[in-house]
């Protein structure tokens, strides 16, 4: 898919493809924590998920879960994700990719899809810091069903300054665990130092 766009002649393009570059030299680094602050516009979505294919194969880990804020961000990255994996998509006949946020049409909603969601059972999650960090946190079975599914896996946190403050001591507890307990991989991004 990115081997697909145009040659970098212009200094955005030139930019683009050097920090994709940095993203798929450093997916070959074992498990841990990595950082990806990058302009809006400076290609994060699909660098930061090239790091992550790479990263889940070169260090067996099991799923890529992008948590994002804001739903309007997670539909946008949802349409770029789908346009990347097409011909993957008409090839299984079905979508490698799982929304799990509060702006899912219910019309479109079925009982596989929602055990699904609830169960993050895809390679690709793309879901809130709500649902996320609910999953982590919560003691009712039915937010709790997808709390083995983040363990090996790369886990990466879009916008991750938006993280609460008044939560963020229990955020970063959690995230250390993940880290050094459950062999997941973070990657923190921002376009927003």
């Amino acid at each position: 898919h990115i081997a697909a766009f145009n040659p970098p002649d212009t200094q955005v393009n030139q930019q683009r493809k050097l920090i994709l570059e940095v993203c798929r030299v450093a997916a070959d680094s074992p498990p841990g924590l990595f950082t990806l602050s990058v302009p809006t516009g400076g290609g994060k979505t699909l660098s930061s998920l090239a790091f992550a294919l790479r990263h889940a194969r070169a260090n067996g880990l099991r799923r890529v879960i992008y948590v994002i804020p804001f739903t309007t961000i997670i539909e946008q990255n949802a349409d770029v994700f789908r346009s990347a994996f097409a011909e993957l998509i008409a090839e299984l006949g079905h979508s490698p990719i799982i929304e799990h946020h509060s702006n899912l049409n219910p019309k479109n909603d079925s009982t596989i899809n929602r055990l699904a969601s609830e169960n993050w059972d895809a390679p690709l999650i793309i879901t809130t810091n709500v649902q996320f960090f609910e999953s982590l946190f919560a003691a009712r079975t039915s937010q709790c069903r997808n709390l083995h599914r983040i363990a090996r896996s790369v886990v990466i946190f879009d916008e991750a300054q938006t993280l609460p403050i008044s939560f963020l001591k229990s955020c970063l507890s959690a995230l250390r665990a993940l880290l050094h307990d459950y062999g997941s991989t973070l990657v923190l991004c921002t376009a927003t130092q």
